[in-house]
């Protein structure tokens, strides 16, 4: 996803929009800045999970960690790192899936 691109003093873009998905309403906020990206997708207002990527000169993977949430679900970080491999911006990513519910079997 590209938008316009940012202008150089300093001016922030924003898109919201929504999308029906599996009969799941899936709410996004993209914010571009100078030289990043910040993208929230989620189906209520929480935040739960923040990655942020970046490239980096010694490797064409780029970097990631998770800076808020479980750093066991490598979801952020993953979608972050795919984004900055296309974008090349830095990449704050913040997906808001609803939480699972484990089935014990009893």
């Amino acid at each position: 996803m590209e938008g316009p691109p940012a202008a150089a003093g300093g001016e922030v873009s924003l898109h919201n929009f929504s999308a029906r998905l599996w009969e799941q309403l899936v709410h996004f906020h993209v914010m571009r800045l100078t030289d990043s990206l910040f993208l929230w997708v989620g189906a209520t207002p929480h935040l739960r999970n923040l990655a942020v990527a970046m490239c980096n000169r010694y490797d064409s993977i780029p970097v990631s960690t998770s800076l808020l949430g479980d750093t066991s679900d490598t979801t952020s970080t993953g979608l972050a790192q795919r984004l900055e491999n296309s974008i090349n911006l830095l990449e704050h990513v913040c997906p808001d899936r609803p939480r699972q519910k484990k089935e014990t079997g009893f």
